[in-house]
């Protein structure tokens, strides 16, 4: 059974006083002098009765006060219930404060991040000086790894200064309880100081000992705005062909921008200034373009003014410029490929037999040509599968003598090859309105003489694939199969005379750049700051060490060889946003890469008591105010247990009430 204890038990030597009161109502007797009159016995009996009545409302009176002072002398010596769970174990006292870029923006007290390092000042100077404190931040610094005195964790809040990394509580409070855990505590208190933007709504079990104290911080004004992310209106870019962007600016605040600006600089010229106005909680998609001479990579930014939250302002990107979109022919070289691609700067065709094939160099192209293959390996459908599950684009034009794509149309999932069988018939006038085809015309022709097939294979469709083209009879002479984010394409026929018109019509030749320019992927232009999750770099299979380099300063990187090629990973080494050199052991520059800080904090999303609550299970969690009375009482409770001495002053207002009703109402 808890009983309660007192923090200042001195208090107790007043409750002495309250005889006071009590002899001063026992002695304080009126004299009443008899008078006789004639038929009084009806007033005597009255005068009984109103005696008895004024007694009972004395006693009653009496009775509240002395209550009323008993609750007030014992809130004075500051009652309390221990903490029986904790009295003979060790205590371990948590102190995360947000350090988020969120944490910029004013409250009613000034900036938040200042607000939240006075809370966690006051709450460590109630702490006992023998407290064992961990105190932890966004990035989980090595610091949070090590225990403090209050002194040393307030010398630690004091050096404490916003970065970038987001607000991820769910974490932080991992981590809080696996101090917990592994330390063999009894007992577990902990203070988050944040406003508490929403991240991921994943929900943990915690140990029920912890009990966490939410000091919600928030904005006055939640105006702001951002650019949320960049990129292009077309997957590749070429020299002197202007890269069209697109830039989405989101205005997180309730009120609407009459007026910004938006600036883009490339390799730090200002290129473009663009005026725009955004209604509140909206998002808006501003078109954006410059043109290089140049092939290669080209960084740039684009940014607006905006205050007081400003890392969202800028966005960097680095777009690769390729002088031409390359082609790939494997097998027989064909004479039609030849005059639509080789002829053409903004191609670049490679042939290559099917014994011959550079596997690791597929990555450098963007669309790969099956010509006149009777059969096409297991290790050649590996590589097609892995080049369009990237994005590629493949097309496949059957042998004349015969073919065994079994293999093929299997792992890839695309229509398979049947007999040959002859046609003499056009293509169907109709499918030039296909959205694939149509698009290749300006404008649909009338009364078009279309291509005539002689013979075909039949083509048997899979569930996923698509018709592009057909003949009068339905049969299908060109199909696509959309395969992760690239697409195959498949001929029915050869590119032959013997087998059809389509060698010498314009149709072939539409459709052909068609393919070439169909890749769905475009690049990706930046990647977010602290990512835990692979780059790809593609290209061929090399373990060399790879470096960022950006002002001089290199920061060696994790790197390996996967499925789609090189890849890398960051570390917390890089902590800046802008735009970085990739860099070998030879100094050779590889690619750029562009970092940005995460936009989670711009949204201005706060969690909900009842979000915290169905985050973290299983554990106590109080609301507290940042404000000296509420964290003295929160801090008392770690050293004393439940304090009292609110019940008890409730109790003395209650008793105090009590009397004035007697007084009132109770009639003598």
């Amino acid at each position: 059974m808890v009983s309660m204890s007192f923090l200042q038990p001195l208090f107790l030597w007043a409750l002495g006083l309250l005889v006071v009161p009590l002899v001063i109502h026992l002695f304080n007797f009126r004299r009443y002098q008899k008078v006789i009159f004639s038929n009084v016995d009806m007033l005597k009996e009255i005068q009984t009765e109103s005696r008895k009545t004024r007694q009972i409302k004395k006693w009653l009176v009496l009775a509240t006060r002395m209550l009323a002072l008993i609750a007030l002398i014992l809130a004075f010596a500051q009652p309390f219930l221990p903490n029986l769970a904790a009295k003979d174990g060790r205590k371990l006292i948590s102190v995360y404060l947000d350090n988020s870029e969120s944490m910029r923006a004013e409250g009613q007290e000034g900036q938040l991040f200042e607000q939240g390092k006075n809370t966690a000042r006051q709450i460590l100077q109630n702490l006992p000086n023998d407290a064992e404190v961990q105190v932890l931040n966004n990035a989980l610094s090595t610091f949070s790894n090590r225990l403090y005195s209050p002194d040393e964790a307030l010398k630690i809040i004091d050096d404490l200064v916003v970065d970038y990394h987001p607000n991820n509580f769910v974490k932080i409070i991992q981590k809080m309880n696996n101090t917990f855990v592994s330390g063999g505590y009894a007992s577990h208190y902990s203070f988050a100081i944040s406003d508490f933007q929403q991240s991921k709504k994943a929900s943990i079990l915690l140990d029920s000992s912890m009990v966490l104290n939410v000091v919600k911080i928030k904005p006055e004004a939640l105006q702001n705005l951002s650019i949320d992310s960049v990129w292009l209106d077309e997957p590749v870019s070429r020299p002197n062909v202007p890269v069209r962007l697109k830039v989405r600016v989101v205005n997180n605040g309730p009120q609407s921008v009459e007026s910004s600006v938006l600036t883009l600089k490339v390799n730090g010229v200002q290129q473009v200034v663009e005026s725009f106005g955004i209604a509140g909680k909206e998002e808006l998609i501003l078109d954006l373009g410059f043109t290089s001479a140049k092939k290669g990579w080209v960084s740039g930014d684009v940014s607006l003014a905006d205050v007081p939250v400003m890392f969202d302002n800028v966005y960097h990107f680095a777009v690769h410029i390729k002088p031409s979109i390359n082609i790939l022919q494997i097998g027989a070289p064909s004479g039609e490929v030849v005059k639509i691609f080789g002829e053409d700067a903004v191609f670049s065709l490679t042939n290559t037999a099917a014994g011959n094939i550079d596997y690791a160099g597929f990555g450098a192209y963007d669309f790969i040509i099956l010509n006149a293959l009777p059969t096409v390996s297991s290790g050649l459908v590996e590589q097609l599968k892995r080049f369009a599950n990237k994005g590629g684009i493949v097309a496949i034009v059957p042998n004349v003598d015969g073919v065994d794509y079994t293999l093929l149309s299997t792992a890839l999932g695309v229509a398979s090859y049947g007999a040959v069988i002859k046609k003499g018939l056009s293509v169907s006038s109709r499918d030039l309105k296909n959205p694939f085809v149509k698009d290749v015309y300006k404008k649909v022709p009338e009364n078009v003489l279309l291509p005539k097939v002689k013979k075909c294979y039949e083509l048997q469709g899979s569930l996923s694939s698509q018709r592009i083209l057909s003949l009068k009879d339905g049969s299908d002479i060109l199909t696509r199969t959309k395969v992760g984010a690239g697409a195959v394409f498949q001929f029915a026929m050869p590119l032959t005379d013997d087998y059809s018109t389509m060698v010498d019509h314009e149709l072939l030749v539409l459709i052909m750049l068609k393919m070439a320019f169909s890749k769905r992927v475009k690049q990706k232009l930046a990647y977010p700051l602290f990512t835990k999750e692979a780059i790809s770099l593609g290209g061929e299979n090399s373990f060399a060490a790879l470096s960022l380099v950006k002002g001089g300063r290199a920061i060696l990187l994790e790197n390996g060889f996967g499925a789609e090629g090189s890849r890398f990973w960051l570390n917390d080494e890089v902590d800046e946003a802008g735009v970085y050199s990739l860099q070998n052991t030879n100094g050779d520059e590889l690619a750029k890469l562009a970092l940005n800080h995460s936009r989670k904090e711009s949204r201005q999303q706060f969690a909900t008591d009842d979000d915290l609550h169905n985050q973290l299970k299983g554990i106590t969690i109080n609301n507290i105010s940042g404000n000296v009375a509420e964290i003295k009482t929160a801090t008392d409770t770690i050293s004393n247990g439940r304090p009292l001495w609110k019940v008890f002053i409730g109790l003395c207002l209650i008793f105090l009430l009590i009397e004035i009703l007697l007084l009132r109402f109770l009639k003598s």
